[in-house]
């Protein structure tokens, strides 16, 4: 039988959570810290598994890596189904996809589209890219841990506004919100 990681001590802990992450998402490029953070089944960082427990439910489906005890442990603790990665409302990622490959969402529902959760080793080194957008008062240069391809990949995705994805950098128990509304290039 296997063992699963348990979730959230509480309801506390997962609202604690969304707060953590509202707070990323309106200040991009910001590394923020994640309350709460639970023990994650392998393949997942503990920052990842926080975003689905806080996120994912039986409404939308998930990418995964092909760990079996990360897919039981996600049906176990949320009901989401898993999802290919081009029609995953989360797609749990250690290699970054190309960007186009998952869902865009559409100019009718353009909030459709995919929020990509990327695992890296650390936040704060990278390449220094200057972003500027909603939730910045004045572009800011940060480093990020992107390679040249996704910033061209997200120029291409800002030319399809408002359709796009969201990126979530995932390191330890922290992350970096990149909405698809942002303006990313390199410094």
């Amino acid at each position: 039988m296997t063992r699963l990681e348990p979730g959230f001590a509480s309801p506390l802990a997962a609202q604690a959570c969304f707060r953590a992450l509202l707070t990323a998402f309106g200040a991009p490029g910001r590394i923020v810290a994640l309350p709460h953070v639970v023990e994650p089944p392998a393949g997942l960082s503990p920052a990842a598994a926080a975003v689905l427990l806080t996120l994912a439910d039986p409404a939308t489906g998930v990418a995964l890596p092909a760990q079996a005890a990360a897919r039981d442990w996600l049906a176990f603790h949320t009901g989401a189904p898993l999802a290919a990665p081009a029609d995953a409302a989360f797609c749990v990622a250690a290699a970054r996809p190309a960007l186009a490959s998952l869902r865009q969402g559409s100019e009718e529902v353009p909030e459709d589209g995919a929020t990509l959760i990327l695992d890296v080793p650390a936040l704060d080194a990278g390449r220094r890219c200057r972003l500027a957008g909603p939730g910045l008062a004045a572009p800011v240069t940060v480093p990020l841990p992107v390679d040249g391809a996704f910033v061209a990949e997200w120029r291409a995705q800002m030319r399809r506004a408002p359709c796009g994805i969201d990126v979530l950098l995932c390191a330890g128990h922290r992350v970096i919100a990149l909405p698809r509304s942002l303006s990313i290039e390199e410094a």
